[in-house]
Parts: structure tokens; C-alpha cells; sequence
């Protein structure tokens, strides 16, 4: 693999690592924190957005890769673990997914642009859930850790 396909994916994983900080700084009583006057938006909602995004995104790459998953509903309980293991298996699949892409020339089904639009796509959906989440934990006034604040930015670190 060329160095830059490889840049590619590992952004891709730097992005998610990302994410992973995040949900595991939170507390089952986060995960109910909303700045919505009528009680959506839910950080737990945001979360699992996030996650149903990438599987819609997967399914039209290929309904193979999401057979086993399902999207989570507005209504379904969300905890950390469940958040935790619906982010690290859609990482893992859309890894796949881009890498199956960038073998084919950049030609990704379902992303007319190609891999690194739809990199571009994700990192650009799942950057502002995080900005979203963390502005919400502190207008609810929960103290934002060091890790949460700077961390995030880390990029070599991650």
C-alpha cells in the first residue's frame, strides 16, 4: 500500500480514536444532557447519530458489511458500552470500506466523490456532533476535562 493510502486510513482511525476519547469521558448521566428546550438532542442521541450515519453510509457501500447491525432507534436505551461497541464496529467496517476503495482507484459505491470526499464527509459530520457535545456538556455544567479540551487536538498523540 502506497504511503498515502495508508494516511488515508490512518486518518480515518485518528477520527475515530477521537470519538473514543470523548464517550469515554462521559457518564451514564451525560449521555442524558440536552441544551434542547424540548428534550432532543440528547448526548446520547448525538452518539448514536453518529453511529447510524456511518452504518447508512456503509449499507450503500455494501448491505453485506451491515447485515449482522442494526440502526439504533431514538427510543432505544443508549448506554456507554453499547455507544462504545457500535462506534469500534463501524470503524472497523468503514476502515474496510475505504481501503476496498482506494484499491479501486478511489471508486467508493455510494460516494460519487470517491474515499477521500467521503474521509473528508465523515470527519466533517463526526467533528461537529463532538463540538456539539462538548458545548452541551458545559452549558449543562459539567466540567470539561483536560484530556476533552486539548486533547481532542492531539493528532500526533491519538
Amino acid at each position: 500500500m502506497e504511503v498515502i493510502q495508508q494516511q488515508i486510513l490512518d486518518t480515518w482511525l485518528i477520527n475515530h480514536r477521537t470519538n473514543m476519547i470523548l464517550i469515554n469521558a462521559l457518564t451514564v448521566a451525560d449521555l442524558a444532557f440536552t441544551t434542547s428546550k424540548r428534550g432532543g438532542g440528547t448526548i446520547g442521541h448525538q452518539l448514536a447519530h453518529m453511529y447510524n450515519v456511518r452504518y447508512w453510509k456503509l449499507e450503500r457501500m455494501d448491505k453485506t458489511l451491515v447485515k449482522d447491525l442494526t440502526t439504533i432507534r431514538a427510543a432505544d436505551p443508549k448506554s456507554i458500552s453499547m455507544l462504545i461497541d457500535c462506534h469500534e464496529t463501524s470503524a472497523d467496517l468503514i476502515h474496510k470500506g475505504l481501503q476496498k476503495g482506494l484499491e479501486h482507484k478511489g471508486d467508493i459505491k455510494g460516494f460519487k466523490r470517491g474515499v477521500v470526499p467521503l474521509l473528508g464527509y465523515f470527519i466533517h459530520h463526526e467533528a461537529h456532533h463532538r463540538g456539539n457535545i462538548l458545548l452541551t456538556l458545559k452549558l449543562c455544567g459539567r466540567q470539561i476535562p483536560k484530556e476533552l479540551r486539548y486533547g481532542l487536538w492531539e493528532w500526533n498523540k491519538i
